[in-house]
């Protein structure tokens, strides 16, 4: 192809190479624009479960959808605290830890797991941090209200938790079919966030303020969109430079003569 003075003229597996990595490049960059519109409805949906009243956990039929519209929830029961189970790999400010779940026994006989919130890792790992409940909630019966939640199984691999052994127990993530087989009893396939942190962690939700929930650090969009449009313009930087790039090497100057 001609252009004036110059000849554009690029070998066919340039041609190929440009446009496969091109592709790639864009498809890169408008994928990280749907993560972020993604984080961004989360947001609107658990800013819109704020404001509504709490319902009983009981009359929620439809878990999975009540679960990604963060439904807002009341559950009353007991605490089984002498079955919690240690969410590892749980990252707050930085810092590696656990997010402590406590089965509460609702009404109808079937367990549900509350997340308490954050604690540190021990110098050693082997060493588990203390996380028994206080006395004045042990053995009595509670309400509290919390944010119903389906936290994503991530690239799982083995079994979410040990059928045996001591507790409390190390949990990989949330497999609810084995946390049921775990606690050998009927168990709703959800989590129930009794705190909630903003995108920015700057507001702190607590629906139920107790003296058992420990350091806030469930959010529902936990890196938020602005990461994503931050993904998302280097991509799509990155597609402009080697199409520049690609015009500038194969444009050559031709000869009037």
């Amino acid at each position: 192809m001609r252009i004036g003075s110059r000849q554009f003229s690029p070998k066919a597996w340039a041609v190929i190479l440009y446009v496969a990595v091109l592709s790639c490049m864009l498809w890169l960059g408008n994928w990280q624009l749907n993560r972020a519109a993604l984080k961004v409805s989360l947001q609107k949906a658990a800013d819109t479960a704020s404001s509504m009243p709490a319902v009983p956990l009981e009359t929620v039929e439809d878990v999975d959808t009540a679960a990604r519209q963060y439904r807002r929830v009341a559950v009353q029961g007991t605490y089984d605290d002498q079955r919690q189970f240690l969410w590892d790999n749980r990252t707050h400010q930085g810092q590696a830890g656990f997010e402590v779940l406590i089965p509460i026994r609702l009404d109808d006989d079937r367990l549900v797991l509350i997340n308490r919130g954050w604690v540190a890792l021990g110098l050693l790992r082997s060493n588990l941090p203390e996380v028994s409940l206080p006395e004045s909630v042990v053995g009595k019966r509670v309400k509290v209200e919390g944010f119903l939640s389906r936290p994503s199984q991530g690239f799982a691999s083995g079994d979410a938790a040990s059928v045996e052994g001591s507790w409390p127990r190390l949990l990989q993530y949330l497999d609810y079919d084995r946390i049921g087989q775990v606690l050998g009893e009927p168990t709703v396939p959800a989590l129930v966030q009794v705190q909630s942190l903003s995108a920015d962690s700057t507001t702190h939700i607590v629906p139920t303020p107790r003296p058992e929930w420990l350091i806030a650090n469930w959010q529902p969009a936990a890196s938020g969109p602005a990461t994503h449009y931050s993904y998302a313009f280097q991509w799509f930087a990155m597609a402009t430079a080697l199409t520049i790039l690609f015009l500038t090497v194969n444009i050559r100057k031709t000869s009037n003569g």
